[in-house]
Formats: structure tokens, C-alpha cells, sequence
């Protein structure tokens, strides 16, 4: 999708979430004017986010924009529904049974190029927080991955970059299904994670770990993506508009008020504790709000690294789509969040 500044489609977006704004705003002051509650949220306009996984500070802005009835002012009657192992968010969103969706960089375009017409909108990691957990002193750097038993997702995209590009020929690979069991049974395996919960997780439990970046193989990919379909974006670029209005405006929230939302992210997630919730918020950081969303701000993306992550999905022939990265992502509604 074209990368664009106030085309005149954006001053129609500007004029339609104003008008999507007022109503919200009609119904709040008719609600206090004594009309019911059913009243006033006929005036919302229902839209859902689906995630990648259960709720975490991953998702922090998101809540903090339902918590703090950001989405309301935008006029959505917002739902964040949690996604798991075994949920795709790109069929869900496809279906037209979410308007949103978490997924990958990597993820994104093998929808795309299965025909699915998925469009990023934002990206709320920079740097990839996938990395590689090893035992202590097992593994130190990729080609130390011959002969261990490693989890991974089925079929990522990385994990057949990194055997590529390190000569990886013997190893026994299994599925990740998101528990740490096997991994922490077994001296020699090695698992993926993000390094936001992971590593966390595995030394409350006394294991001693390393652990590398996925990123540093040379295997770059945007992570926790934000996407939509196409058909969203030409047919209702003010629903688009209001939810990234509202995420720009939660990810400000949380990055500065965590301590009020996780409360309520808690609620969503009742295995989640203050102190992990405390660890991701620390280690999260940086993969968010550093790197390049340091000089452009929040979600930011570009169009070479999609085009070399198109390239290398490509090369190790998961993909065969050769498309312009127009196509791939926008940051037209990022641009007019972060002006609003």
C-alpha cells in the first residue's frame, strides 16, 4: 500500500472519524442526559481485535486504549479477544470475523502469498523479540545448533533461514506448543521464545539459560505486526483510522502508566504476575520504542525491510510472491495517529 501524507483521502478519513468522533460524543451526552446505556452504545460502531496470544504486556497499549475508553472517544465498541497456539488471527480477520489482527512479518506475507489480502498497519516490535533459548554454556552461537533438539514453530520462517545459512543438517526438530516441559527436561534442546516471557518463566523455575536473538542470524523480521485486510481499507478507512488512533494513543498510555493497566490485563490473564508483567514492560522497551520508532515514532515501518524479508522468504522458497512492498504495508493511518 502507497505511503502517503494529507491526500484527499486522508482529509475524507479526517472528516469521517470526525464524524464518527461526534456521534460517540452525541451518545455520551445524551447518556447523561438520562437516555440508557443500550442507547448510547448504538452510536459505537463494533469492531474486534484478535492478538497472537493470551494477554500480555505484548499487548499492553491495546488494553490500556479499552481500559482508558480511548476506542469509545474514537467511536468503537471495541472487543480485544486473545488469541493462543492454536488460533490463527490472519483466518480470522480473513473471515471478516475480526477487523484486526496480531500476527508476523514473515506470517503476513504467506497469507499474501497464499491470496489472503492482509495489509500491516503498524508494527509494535522494531527488532523481532523471538530469540532461541539454550541450557547454560550449550550454545553459543548458531552453528552450535547441529545436533540439539530444537522447538520451534511449524514451518517458520526463520528457523529455515537460520539451517540455510548456518549449514544446520542434524537436528531434531519439534513443534513449540508453548509450554517449556520438554525444554527444561532436556540438557541438550533449545527452544524458541520471546525474550519479553521466556527467559522470566524459566528462572523462576532455577534454570540457567542463554539465549540469542533471531534477528542476529541476519533473518529480520517485524514482530506483534498490526493488520487489516484490504478490503477494510478501501471500504472503511474511518474504522481504520479510529482504531489506530486509539493504539497510538494506548501504547503512549501504557509505556508511561503500566503499573495502572496491567490490573486489568491480569483480569484478561489471571496466570500473569506483577513481577513477570514488571519483567516484559522492562525488556519490551526498547524493542518498541527504540531503533527506528526512536526517530519516527511508534509502529514504525519501512519498505526495505519488508522487501528484504519478502527476499529472503523467497530464497528458501516459502514464498513465491515477488510483490511491491506498497502492497505489503502502509503507514498512512500511523502517520495520522501520531498527528492527531
Amino acid at each position: 500500500m502507497k505511503k502517503s501524507k494529507m491526500t484527499s483521502r486522508g482529509i475524507l478519513f479526517t472528516v469521517g472519524i470526525s464524524s464518527i468522533a461526534l456521534a460517540a460524543a452525541c451518545g455520551t451526552e445524551e447518556s447523561s442526559g438520562g437516555n440508557t446505556s443500550g442507547e448510547a452504545s448504538e452510536e459505537l460502531e463494533e469492531s474486534k481485535l484478535i492478538t497472537n496470544w493470551f494477554a500480555q504486556p505484548e499487548h499492553g497499549g491495546n488494553y490500556a486504549a479499552l481500559q482508558e475508553g480511548m476506542y469509545e472517544e474514537q467511536g468503537l465498541d471495541m472487543e480485544v479477544e486473545p488469541g493462543g497456539p492454536e488460533v490463527s488471527s490472519e483466518q480470522i480477520v480473513a473471515s471478516g470475523d475480526a477487523d484486526f489482527g496480531y500476527t508476523s512479518g514473515e506470517d503476513l506475507l504467506i497469507a499474501r502469498n497464499e491470496g489472503i489480502p492482509l495489509v500491516a498497519i503498524g508494527a509494535i516490535f522494531q527488532k523481532s523479540p523471538y530469540v532461541l533459548i539454550s541450557h547454560e554454556g550449550q550454545v553459543k552461537d548458531f552453528e552450535d545448533l547441529e545436533g540439539k533438539t530444537v522447538y520451534t514453530a511449524t514451518g517458520v520462517g526463520y528457523w529455515e533461514y537460520i539451517k540455510e545459512e548456518y549449514g544446520i543438517e542434524n537436528v531434531e526438530e519439534r513443534a513449540y506448543t508453548g509450554t517449556l516441559t520438554e525444554f527444561v527436561d532436556n540438557e541438550d534442546a533449545v527452544t524458541q521464545g520471546y525474550v519479553t516471557s521466556e527467559p522470566y518463566s524459566l528462572e523462576e523455575q532455577g534454570v540457567d539459560i542463554d539465549y540469542q536473538y533471531v534477528s542476529d542470524s541476519g533473518f529480520e523480521s517485524y514482530g506483534n505486526v498490526i493488520f487489516t485486510t484490504e478490503d477494510m481499507i478501501e471500504n472503511n478507512p474511518e474504522k481504520v483510522q479510529a482504531f489506530m488512533n486509539a493504539t497510538v494513543e494506548g501504547w503512549e498510555y501504557y509505556r508511561e502508566n503500566y503499573e495502572e493497566v496491567n490490573p486489568f490485563l491480569k483480569e484478561q490473564n489471571p496466570d500473569l504476575s506483577e513481577e513477570k508483567m514488571e519483567y516484559s514492560v522492562e525488556a519490551q522497551e526498547e524493542l518498541i520504542f527504540g531503533g527506528e520508532a526512536e526517530e519516527n515514532g511508534f509502529g514504525y515501518m519501512n519498505s526495505g525491510n519488508w522487501e528484504k524479508l519478502q527476499s529472503d522468504l523467497n530464497n528458501l522458497g516459502i514464498i513465491s510472491n515477488e510483490e511491491s512492498s506498497e502492497e505489503i504495508f502502509t503507514t498512512e493511518f500511523l502517520e495520522e495517529a501520531q498527528n492527531e
